[in-house]
């Protein structure tokens, strides 16, 4: 997007609003979050084994199916059983990995609260997920939040995109979006929003400074926000 059409918008009366997705955004990357070697340690399989077949049958679950279809559907494909309360400790488990924001995400979304920038939150996600979120800390710093499940619509889908600009009430040149897979950014460009893809909030930083709605510049020391807790 131009940098003509920004400075545009950014002068109207609807001011700009910025979008995240969740998964590997505001949370840790898998790579260090521990995400599947926990989850392949509750099923007993190696986790080399275990990513595989927890993506597999991912897109049915982001949209609304349920935990025992889910988990039953990866442990047969790992060809292992599922014993008793073996879904309730996967899914617990997986809630408090995938809502646990890092901590330069968390400071980033404080930053902009604090600046009075409107936040949402859009994340392909199962409902079990969505509510431990909506439960969390830094949920309060959003003005709207939405999960997959809940609408039966899923990134890339345009559908997503039109939702979640009707939901924000602002017109689609007003919101800057930031999102870790190509095809989601794409997508949201052709929607009309200011996509970009994650790179770390250092990248983000910039181009939210660049829009305006942070100081430019390195991140201003400051202590570590000791009443904030992640689930």
């Amino acid at each position: 997007m131009e940098r003509s059409r920004l400075d545009g918008a950014a002068n109207m009366d609807t001011p700009l609003g910025v979008v995240f997705d969740l998964g590997e955004v505001l949370t840790r990357p898998r790579a260090r979050s521990g995400l599947e070697g926990r989850l392949a340690g509750l099923l007993g399989v190696e986790e080399s084994a275990f990513a595989e077949a927890y993506w597999a049958h991912r897109d049915a679950y982001d949209l609304g199916s349920s935990d025992l279809a889910y988990w039953s559907a990866v442990a047969a494909a790992l060809g292992v059983p599922l014993p008793p309360g073996a879904v309730d400790a996967l899914v617990g488990a997986e809630v408090e990995i995938w809502t646990r924001l890092d901590e330069a995400s968390r400071i980033l979304v404080e930053d902009l609260r604090r600046r009075g920038t409107r936040l949402a939150l859009l994340s392909n996600a199962p409902h079990a997920l969505a509510r431990t979120a909506e439960r969390s800390d830094w949920a309060a710093h959003f003005d709207r939040l939405m999960f997959s499940a809940d609408h039966g619509l899923a990134k890339p889908d345009p559908a997503v995109y039109q939702r979640m600009t009707a939901l924000l009430g602002t017109p689609p040149e007003h919101v800057v979006f930031f999102d870790d897979r190509g095809k989601n950014v794409d997508a949201a460009r052709e929607h009309g929003w200011d996509a970009h893809l994650w790179t770390g909030v250092a990248a983000a930083r910039a181009v939210l400074a660049d829009r305006g709605l942070l100081p430019p510049g390195p991140t201003p020391d400051r202590p570590v926000s000791c009443g904030t807790r992640s689930r």
